[in-house]
């Protein structure tokens, strides 16, 4: 299967052709539902698949979702707030922080998608508040430019959707040992 590279060209196809989610209001439905869908893809796998990391420097499903939890409260509202409150400056965000922070491999998938749904819970009507004013209120990210708070709205759930694939990435992989190796090689695209 190949992956779809997304150019701006690309996403200017999806705009003529699909109604936007444009509103925070189906911003914040398609948060709320993200801790539910991943625990339902989740729960069924053994644990151990859900808390190795695939390579060096990667992250383990566990460290992902831990990354979320993260992301959503410095990496989005802490700065949505700081744009409301009129700081110009948005500040930076380190992704290894909250992996470095905690044995997130030691936490129990249960426990992590409970706290993370419960963030999301807390977060969802905050952005499903936020109105076409403030959607348009902006600061500078350093090296970057400027960016809105409608900007940061809509990433979020892209980024949800980035690590979704991260994810389904690592679970895909826990499959490969049980199959053929003529069956790996034709899904993998491997020779012998």
């Amino acid at each position: 299967m190949q992956r779809l590279r997304l150019t701006p060209e690309v996403a200017l196809r999806h705009t003529n052709t699909t109604r936007l989610m444009t509103t925070p209001t189906d911003i914040a439905s398609a948060l709320a539902a993200f801790p539910s869908a991943l625990r339902t893809l989740l729960e069924p796998l053994e644990p151990t698949t859900l808390t190795v990391r695939p390579e060096p420097g990667e992250w383990s499903v566990h460290e992902v979702i831990g990354h979320l939890i993260a992301t959503d409260a410095e990496a989005f509202e802490h700065r949505i707030q700081g744009i409301l409150d009129g700081k110009p400056q948005i500040p930076g965000f380190r992704p290894w922080a909250a992996i470095d922070e905690r044995d997130l491999n030691a936490i129990s998938l249960s426990d992590l998608l409970a706290e993370f749904d419960a963030g999301r819970t807390r977060v969802v009507p905050f952005v499903a508040g936020l109105d076409e004013a403030q959607l348009a209120l902006a600061g500078t990210y350093p090296g970057v430019g400027p960016l809105s708070i409608g900007d940061f709205v809509h990433e979020w759930p892209f980024h949800d959707h980035d690590h979704l694939q991260q994810i389904l990435a690592i679970t895909k992989a826990a499959y490969l040992p049980s199959m053929g190796e003529s069956m790996r090689a034709a899904l993998t695209g491997s020779s012998g």
